[in-house]
């Protein structure tokens, strides 16, 4: 018979936690922890199943009773909960799924592999195993009383998961945490502000200060979202960073710099507002997926905080600073210096400095160059646009592979001097070089990013390998560049047979769509395609190359680029 809750008083623990919560200052106007936790948690398993020394439960406890709703709305929350068999006491966590899927079995496997106890729910949504019928991952609505947003009912039933975490012999009270992964990131992110009984919390995308900008109120540009009042009235009550300057749950973010659903402004003023140790990591160019050795390093942050691991290095930007380096009283190009510095138990392999240019926008589209980089006190040299602000930030990897990366500060442009006696190079680099050239590591950034599932071809214009396109529209990665500047867009087809192939570059500023085709013959030859575009200046941009294949051709496509492209 399975042992379903311990027979230390729950009271107790309420206790504990509300003596906790009133530590860290006055009672949240929004979560009434003693309301929320005193009710039963009427648990109970469903179904077991075991395998490789893995138990799986299908469980279904108590969340709350919705007054708001007319004879009350009784919530109860389905969830899986895994543990390897036969252990007591292990450190837990609970998974929040990436668009608050359904509970699946995915990461609480891998977790009681790890040696935890892992618990992932269905959240109260319309159509679940739980019950409640919310649709909380359909957008941040914010109610004049924010009990009534559904977001509210997500973070209820995850206080009374943690309850029942604490209720189960399998677990150790002392060493519960949180995970999860963009809407599971910014659940996470919440109750890290919320729940101080939490030990440690691990966002893979997701933040707070959502009032600067997202996906769903901003993704048509300026002017169409909330209206400063309501963006107010969220951010001081249903925001997750509202509550992190006073929580002491150490949490880490962990991010594409692309991201747009939660994008980089919102997530600066995130870790900023926390209080707590809150490592960061930013791998430049990546939107909303993640190189593998991430997925790790959400890992080992838990572990860190739940089994005594090393601790990740505290990694500090002090100074960034643009200025004409003069020598033998000639004046020179200018160029950045750096300081930072990196303190920690972790071996540090690598340093990088990253930087991107324009001015704040365009989040998920711009391009940012990487520069390796030794030493705490760092200089590079850049190639420095006039008249453009750039925004910096460092990054280390240690020898696991994990990234440490500082917050981003914008760095304004070079001053020209009168005695200047140089010319500023022109601004180089290749806004596809994660994918154009289709080779095995680039392919599978393709595939983690959604972009084309690429069937790959040896006969390549450059390197090894091509992409092999059928006939119909293909979209290809993302086309990432410096807002404001002139781009060109290169590419090389051939096809086997004569063949009429349409390129076109397609996205949107700020809602308003742009278009710029051509139509060029393919044939057994490489046949160069160019198209120039000057993507705006926009808050919310995206930009890529669609390629159609006609009917009964087969095209190869490789070698693409997308570069500034300076006429004079």
């Amino acid at each position: 018979m399975i042992q379903t809750s311990k027979t230390i008083g729950h009271g107790l623990a309420l206790a504990i936690l509300l003596v906790a919560a009133s530590a860290c200052g006055a009672a949240d106007p929004i979560y009434d922890l003693d309301a929320i936790l005193a009710p039963p948690l009427d648990a109970r398993v469903l179904k077991v199943d075991e395998a490789d020394d893995i138990v799986i439960e299908q469980v279904m406890f108590h969340s709350h009773v919705d007054p708001h709703v007319d004879g009350g709305n009784k919530v109860d929350i389905f969830a899986l909960f895994a543990y390897p068999k036969g252990a007591r006491d292990l450190p837990a966590f609970i998974w929040n799924q990436s668009g608050l899927a359904q509970a699946s079995d995915y990461f609480p496997k891998i977790g009681a592999k790890r040696g935890y106890a892992v618990l992932c729910i269905d959240f109260p949504q319309a159509g679940y195993r739980s019950t409640g019928g919310y649709l909380i991952n359909g957008g941040l609505s914010v109610p004049e009383d924010p009990q009534r947003a559904p977001i509210y009912h997500g973070a209820v039933a995850l206080l009374r998961a943690v309850s029942y975490l604490e209720s189960r012999d399998q677990v150790d009270p002392d060493r519960i945490g949180m995970a999860g992964s963009s809407w599971g990131g910014f659940y996470t992110t919440m109750m890290a502000g919320i729940d101080p009984r939490l030990k440690v919390a691990s966002a893979m995308f997701g933040c707070g200060s959502l009032q600067l900008g997202n996906s769903w109120w901003d993704g048509q540009g300026p002017g169409h979202g909330p209206d400063p009042a309501t963006r107010e009235r969220w951010r001081t009550t249903l925001d997750p960073a509202w509550r992190l300057p006073t929580s002491k749950v150490p949490i880490g973010w962990f991010t594409g710099t692309q991201d747009g659903f939660y994008r980089m402004p919102a997530l600066m003023k995130t870790y900023e507002m926390a209080g707590a140790q809150k490592p960061l990591s930013l791998t430049p160019n990546w939107d909303h997926g993640l190189p593998p050795q991430i997925d790790e390093q959400v890992f080992a942050w838990l572990d860190v905080h739940l089994k005594g691991a090393p601790g990740f290095p505290k990694f500090q930007l002090w100074e960034v600073k643009i200025k004409r380096s003069d020598k033998d009283g000639f004046p020179r190009r200018p160029t950045v210096s750096v300081l930072w510095e990196v303190v920690g138990p972790r071996k540090i392999v690598a340093a990088e400095i990253n930087y991107s240019y324009g001015e704040a926008g365009s989040w998920s589209s711009r391009y940012w160059i990487t520069k390796p980089v030794q030493g705490d006190i760092l200089y590079y040299d850049s190639y420095f646009h006039r008249n453009l602000p750039s925004h910096v930030f460092g990054s280390v990897i240690d020898e696991d592979g994990f990234r440490y990366s500082t917050p981003i500060r914008r760095v304004e442009p070079y001053q020209p001097q009168p005695d200047d006696h140089f010319t500023l190079p022109p601004l180089k680099y290749d806004g596809v070089s994660q994918w154009g050239d289709f080779e095995p590591p680039h392919v599978d950034y393709l595939r983690r990013m959604a972009y084309m599932n690429a069937v790959t071809n040896t006969d390549a214009h450059t390197g090894a390998q091509s992409a092999q396109l059928k006939p119909g529209s293909h979209r290809l990665g993302p086309l990432l560049y410096t807002p404001g500047l002139p781009h060109r867009f290169t590419a090389y087809l051939k096809s086997e047979t004569p063949a009429e192939v349409t390129i076109k570059l397609a996205g949107h500023f700020d809602g308003q769509p742009t278009t710029i085709e051509r139509t060029i013959t393919v044939n057994q030859t490489w046949t160069p395609v160019s198209l120039d575009i000057t993507p705006p200046v926009a808050v919310s941009a995206h930009l890529s190359p669609h390629v159609t294949v006609p009917a009964g051709a087969t095209v190869l496509i490789d070698a693409v680029t997308f570069q500034p492209h300076h006429t004079e």
